[in-house]
């Protein structure tokens, strides 16, 4: 393919996925038709087909592109070292994680807003903790190594990813993608009770 025909799929695509978001956050995904993302993109039927079967193959694209983005920083191999964390690298990849978030912006305020797609959360979710439990496998941390059971913490953890990306997608003010970094991490490391201000009880 031509560098200008790639830039032509390109900007066709671009056209197609910002008209379908644009739909969905009108009207919800279930009255969205073919012919609607057509005239909202300013192109015909045949173009749209060129390039998706329906408006699934084209959430599911979509979906799977910005998924397999965030997840692909979303990675603990990249600041766990000898099963030890590594403090400024899992703030480095929090950051990370918050500016692919930024830039899919529409897409996640669309899918968790009042005409989202009923299922994405819950997907999301299960990719977080498949892909957690494949990279802890690859850093050589065993199930009888976790002090609670592995498939608790994984639920625990990508419940808590995706509840606080959904919350900082819908903040009129958001804090930056450097300070997200800086108050999960000590979240994350300290735990939510000592990160809020408050002493635990000594065990004796």
């Amino acid at each position: 393919m031509s560098k200008k025909m790639d830039l032509r799929v390109k900007r066709t695509r671009k056209l197609i996925n910002e008209a379908f978001l644009k739909l969905i956050q009108q009207k919800g995904f279930d009255s969205v038709t073919i012919q609607d993302i057509a005239d909202e993109a300013l192109i015909n039927r045949a173009t749209f087909y060129l390039h998706y079967e329906d408006k699934h193959d084209l959430l599911e694209k979509m979906s799977n592109s910005v998924i397999d983005e965030l997840t692909s920083v979303l990675n603990p191999v990249l600041h766990v070292k000898g099963q030890e964390v590594q403090i400024e690298k899992l703030r480095t990849t929090i950051e990370k994680v918050y500016e692919s978030v930024e830039k899919n912006q529409v897409f996640f305020t669309v899918m968790f807003g009042e005409h989202g797609i009923y299922n994405f959360r819950n997907d999301l979710e299960e990719v977080i903790r498949e892909n957690f439990s494949k990279k802890m496998t690859e850093l050589g941390v065993r199930p009888e190594d976790f002090q609670i059971p592995k498939d608790l913490i994984l639920h625990f953890i990508s419940a808590a990813f995706v509840g606080v990306v959904q919350w900082w997608v819908k903040q009129n003010t958001k804090p930056s993608s450097q300070e997200m970094a800086m108050q999960l991490s000590k979240i994350i490391t300290t735990g939510p009770m000592q990160a809020a201000g408050l002493k635990l009880e000594k065990h004796l």
